[in-house]
């Protein structure tokens, strides 16, 4: 019998294991996914800081596996909403909040997020989420700036 037809096999006769093990793992990890962006700008901050090491260098050989790992729910919420951000002002048919220059991304972004919330060490028990977007709006404000006079 190959050995795919075996551990197949055994996953149908021994499914209360393998059950046993999705659901002792999987709500560690949902609760993980579902709290980012709601955890505070300093847990955020942690997450981040590796992230601009890692576009700064364009090297992941800088860290190690926890900080690549953080480095990379970092760039993945930020860059998730800087998209989400632009959906939902398209589908409400509304003008963004920020303005980001054309083919804005996480690269461009961590970098702006992680400048404010260094300069804002006094908001760091704020959302994240509130943060990201506060960065965003400060740093791509949609108005123009004010005219000398």
């Amino acid at each position: 019998m190959p050995a795919s037809t075996r551990g197949e096999e055994w996953a149908w006769r021994c499914p209360l294991p393998a059950l046993f093990l999705v659901l002792l793992v999987a709500p560690a990890a949902a609760a993980e996914s579902m709290a980012m962006g709601k955890e505070s700008g300093a847990w955020f901050l942690e997450r981040c800081e590796p992230a601009l090491r890692l576009i700064e260098a364009n090297s992941r050989r800088l860290l190690n596996d926890a900080e690549y790992a953080h480095a990379q729910a970092c760039m993945g919420f930020v860059e998730g909403f800087i998209w989400g951000h632009g959906w939902a002002a398209w589908r409400e048919n509304r003008d963004m909040y920020y303005c980001p220059p054309e083919g804005f991304s996480a690269p461009q972004a961590v970098p702006v997020v992680v400048q404010y919330l260094r300069a804002h060490r006094d908001r760091l028990d704020t959302a994240a989420h509130i943060l990201v977007f506060a960065a965003l709006s400060d740093a791509f404000s949609c108005r123009p700036p004010p005219v000398p006079k």
